[in-house]
């Protein structure tokens, strides 16, 4: 009876769970680039996403530790102490020209350790999501109705912003309404914006991921979610890499450092794409300005290091399972020589984190619903789209591309043939030159005969009788014979 009931509870937990996840229900692609938004005449990078109805598209950009998906009201910028405000938010929305927003004035937020960077009002609208795979070809929508929003009206920083936390508003609503298969999410950030000064694009995968879009091993790791931002990893070795002299320096290292009496632990830093600097420990970063020569700067507004030189090299992060993630000499210092290093106070408490700058590196895959997320290096310049379900307790696979053979990748076939069609060319020329030649062997024979036979008729005319007169009588001459 026991047994019975044991089996009775397993199929029950397996109903449960297949009904739970429909693994059969497609991702939703969201490319990252540049655009032309509402209400701004100056392109905005960003996730393409609409709001309201009719739909006013914006450009939003993602953030892994806020929860509702918010967009920038007409107003905001009376107020705000955004620089570039009129140009700069992703999108202004006019929620008095949306036939679908509903104000919800009792809502209460779930992103309340957001520090005041803006404040806005509640309410509900449609979401339109644009699958648009390439700039050159139109777009096509995933219509979400009635969605948890929050219109900016006031703050600091450009508010217009998809929420994908792990309390993720959209997430869910996309999740409960059966359009996706679970709360999983993939980013790559792309660094086609001003502050990163690239020109790759990035993505969105709601309910999935972009198989094509990294390679190499997946890295696993599990969420702390009593932080604000639950990625977070532990970072055990910084290492500066010069590229002409293959030096390696780790910021660890207390016999390069010497101010350091012992090598410092490792240290847990959290992901975020709410800035673009590292933010490290104070005596790492007091390691960074020594031996990179670097001084304070606040270009951006954001506190980087700034170097006196120009450094040709790059600066790998080593984390504790051994995945190194590698920012490359054209993002560790610009053309301005502008590092992703933000500079830190002694005494600050603030977290450490693994910005923007590191996720311009790396492919992330989030799921929510088993509070595990997962790295991999990313493709950066990505031709093949390929977005796959992502089914939540599930590891993502790469896209294996087609191994080839040594005679392919040698380009062995290609001499093959290249060899067979230049023979047989050759022989074709071959063949026609012959039958010229013969032709005009035979034209030539045609025109010897024909001569021949015309020297042959002359000759024959030349030896004819010619008709002998009987000459005229010698002793009359008739009058008819008579000289004229």
């Amino acid at each position: 009876m026991a047994s019975l009931v044991f089996y009775l509870s397993a199929t029950v937990l397996f109903a449960q769970s297949t009904v739970a996840f429909n693994c059969s229900k497609s991702p939703i692609y969201v490319d990252i680039h540049r655009r032309a938004v509402n209400g701004i005449d100056v392109f905005q990078y960003g996730s393409f996403i609409g709001v309201g109805t009719s739909a006013q598209n914006q450009s939003l950009w993602p953030s892994i530790s806020q929860n509702h998906t918010s967009f920038t009201s007409t107003s905001y910028c009376d107020n705000a102490t955004l620089a570039n405000c009129g140009t700069s938010t992703g999108g202004f929305f006019d929620r008095t020209l949306s036939r679908s927003f509903e104000a919800e004035p009792q809502f209460q937020t779930l992103d309340k350790a957001r520090n005041g960077t803006f404040e806005g009002d509640f309410g509900h609208d449609d979401i339109h999501l644009y699958t648009h795979y390439f700039e050159t070809d139109g777009a096509t929508q995933t219509l979400l109705t009635g969605s948890t929003i929050q219109v900016a009206t006031n703050g600091s920083i450009a508010p217009s912003i998809v929420g994908l936390g792990q309390s993720s508003t959209l997430l869910r609503d996309l999740y409960d309404r059966g359009i996706i298969a679970g709360r999983t999410y993939s980013l790559y950030i792309g660094h086609g914006f001003d502050r990163a000064k690239g020109v790759v694009n990035g993505s969105n995968v709601f309910g999935g991921y972009d198989a094509g879009r990294f390679k190499g091993d997946i890295h696993k790791y599990s969420m702390n979610i009593n932080r604000k931002n639950p990625m977070t990893l532990r970072v055990k070795d910084i290492v500066i890499t010069n590229s002409q002299d293959k030096n390696n320096v780790s910021l660890f290292d207390p016999a390069v450092f010497t101010s350091m009496k012992s090598r410092p632990e490792s240290f847990e830093a959290e992901l975020t794409t709410d800035q673009f600097p590292l933010s490290l420990p104070y005596q790492l970063t007091q390691n960074f300005i020594a031996h990179m020569g670097a001084e304070k700067d606040n270009f951006w507004g954001d506190n980087s290091l700034k170097l006196k030189d120009h450094f040709n090299g790059s600066l790998s992060i080593v984390l504790d399972d051994d995945f190194v993630v590698t920012i490359p000499s054209e993002v560790l210092s610009n053309f301005s020589n502008i590092t992703p290093i933000q500079d830190r106070a002694e005494k600050s408490d603030k977290p450490f984190y693994l910005s923007t700058a590191f996720l311009t590196q790396v492919y992330l895959m989030a799921d929510y619903d088993s509070y595990s997320f997962y790295l991999a290096e990313a493709v950066q310049k990505n031709n093949l789209v390929m977005p796959t379900t992502f089914c939540p307790k599930s590891v993502p696979v790469a896209y294996e591309r087609p191994k080839q053979s040594k005679w392919v990748s040698q380009g062995l076939i290609g001499a093959v043939v290249g060899g067979v069609l230049g023979g047989a060319g050759i022989a074709v020329c071959l063949y026609c030159f012959i039958i010229a030649c013969i032709r005009k062997r035979d034209q030539k024979k045609v025109e010897k005969e024909i001569e021949k036979g015309r020297q042959s008729k002359m000759a024959q005319m030349e030896i004819e009788d010619v008709p002998e007169f009987d000459p005229p009588p010698k002793t009359s001459t008739p009058f008819f014979w008579k000289k004229r």
